[in-house]
């Protein structure tokens, strides 16, 4: 979900430099939906599909992340509609809503030939791997949601009022000038940057992930451009959160992994298993809002034997 307040989405730089291990393989765009999605793919076998936090964050803020996972699986990354690089002219009302991007995951499935997917999906990716699985059920094989976005607006503020809560005053109102400044609002990514710091840092249960997380995922220019004009639809769609109502509809194998220190309201995570039926929640000790970054060990062992008991 990318932490959101007063309307501001953090959004992080699609990083140039290879990463150590990276078992990379191929990447380009796909013309989805009216748009270019820009896409990587990591590794070989069962495909598995990511899908990134935001709106306004793109797949690098998880690339680095999953390439040992990526060692026996094929996983394809890729950035949402006028996310990272899957940049649009404009974006409006009109071509930036929750339907069309679950059409355009609905697509690339068929880009890619794939015929049931594995989703993966952090954080707001999370929401939106729900929506698309409520809508296309028999699409989906396995359906996993890490640290998901709440499934309905009321959680969601909870969440939020949780997060609030774990900054002090004086940094509180230094945020929030942060977020109004001139600067942020035209899009410098130094202060765009400086705002993402003080912000993810919140979530981290293991705050000295945060650098490894900055490195992954540090705004330039281009990218903190787009965060500001995706603000305030972002903002709409997480006021208006209908998945709750379509949650009966999923039947694959589902996952819910959640830190155990996430902002995220634990009966989020709770509503979801008891809606969806053949699903099972896993919390991760020792981690916030990033359990494959601050104890990857815990994670991946879950992920991966939930993954060998759904064959």
């Amino acid at each position: 979900m990318k932490i959101m307040f007063a309307g501001m989405l953090l959004l992080g730089l699609l990083a140039e430099a290879g990463h150590a291990g990276e078992v990379y393989q191929d990447q380009g765009y796909k013309l989805v939906g009216g748009v270019n999605h820009f896409y990587r793919i990591s590794g070989e076998g069962e495909t598995f599909i990511v899908l990134h936090g935001g709106p306004g964050m793109y797949h690098d803020e998880l690339y680095p992340f999953f390439q040992d996972f990526a060692k026996t699986r094929r996983v394809i990354f890729y950035d949402q509609r006028g996310n990272g690089r899957s940049a649009m002219e404009t974006i409006d009302s009109s071509n930036f809503t929750i339907d069309l991007m679950v059409e355009d995951l609905e697509g690339l499935r068929q880009a890619f030939g794939i015929d049931k997917l594995n989703i993966i999906g952090h954080s707001w990716g999370g929401l939106l791997a729900m929506y698309y699985t409520a809508k296309y059920p028999s699409n989906v094989k396995r359906l996993i949601t890490v640290d998901s976005a709440p499934v309905n607006t009321r959680l969601l503020i909870l969440s939020y009022e949780n997060q609030i809560s774990r900054f002090t005053e004086n940094e509180w109102k230094y945020l929030q000038g942060l977020w109004e400044s001139e600067a942020y609002l035209a899009g410098d990514p130094d202060v765009h940057n400086e705002a993402m710091r003080l912000s993810e840092g919140s979530i981290f249960y293991n705050k000295e992930m945060i650098d490894t997380y900055m490195d992954a995922a540090a705004f330039n220019a281009d990218t903190a451009r787009n965060a500001v004009a995706l603000n305030d639809l972002s903002r709409d769609m997480k006021l208006n959160i209908t998945v709750q109502d379509g949650l009966s509809k999923i039947t694959c194998p589902t996952l819910i992994m959640q830190g155990t220190h996430d902002f995220i309201v634990p009966e989020s995570s709770q509503l979801a298993h008891q809606l969806i039926v053949n699903s099972e929640v896993v919390f991760i000790e020792g981690s916030g809002h990033y359990p494959y970054i601050e104890n990857p060990v815990d994670f991946f062992a879950a992920l991966n034997s939930f993954i060998e008991r759904t064959p």
